[in-house]
């Protein structure tokens, strides 16, 4: 092998200053650097390791922080409450009129403008909410037209006392007809508690109207 001539070949080609004076070690100034100013190298493979939130993920997390919508009743729902609440109403005025508007036997204020507002209040809602029953346009006419009757004047005077027990008859027909029962479990509560002479004076105008169907077929025949 030509030895002189491979020198001469090398020395050719890297620069004589590479061969006598070898390049110093940078790489501890560099890792200091780095330390000092934080690793571009260490950021970039962090970045490397956040994926893109996908459209789907990000609107569940939406979905997740979202409040959620409070359930409303529905119309058939608020109907139905409404005839619950004014078929009470009626039958708490139908147990006054059986009574002759007395307690103890003296004259009460039971159907007096605020007692009775409860039941303008809900009837004037059901005209709107069910239009196809006229019940409630009468409950309200009703109540204008008897209104100067059920006074605490009116009652003292006596003269109304065959009257109340016919009312509270058409209150329990009104109350048939709202929710389509005179059943008490149509109240949807327990029902109301009666004293014994309310209860009593309910029995006999029941008898009283079952004694007057029997008389009137008997003298149809």
């Amino acid at each position: 092998m030509d030895w002189t001539g491979f020198f001469s070949t090398l020395l050719a080609r890297v620069p004589i200053e590479r061969l006598l004076f070898p390049a110093p070690d940078r790489s501890k100034d560099i890792q200091q650097f780095l330390t000092a100013t934080g690793s571009p190298v260490e950021a970039k493979e962090g970045a490397s390791e956040h994926k893109p939130t996908s459209s789907v993920q990000v609107a569940a997390k939406q979905e997740e922080r979202a409040p959620l919508a409070p359930s409303l009743p529905t119309s058939e729902e608020t109907t139905a409450e409404l005839k619950r609440r004014l078929a009470r109403e009626l039958y708490r005025a139908e147990l006054d009129l059986a009574s002759k508007l007395r307690i103890a036997g003296k004259p009460c204020d039971c159907l007096d403008h605020k007692h009775t507002l409860g039941l303008e209040a809900t009837a004037e809602e059901l005209v709107s909410q069910d239009p196809g029953n006229t019940v409630y346009l009468e409950i309200l006419d009703w109540v204008k037209t008897n209104r100067p009757k059920v006074t605490i004047e009116a009652i003292l005077t006596g003269r109304y006392d065959e009257e109340y027990p016919h009312m509270a008859s058409q209150f329990k027909d009104f109350r048939k007809r709202v929710v389509g029962t005179a059943a008490f479990s149509a109240l949807g509560e327990v029902a109301l508690p009666i004293t014994l002479e309310q209860a009593k004076k309910l029995a006999a105008d029941e008898a009283a109207k079952e004694v007057e169907r029997v008389w009137s077929s008997q003298k149809a025949k």
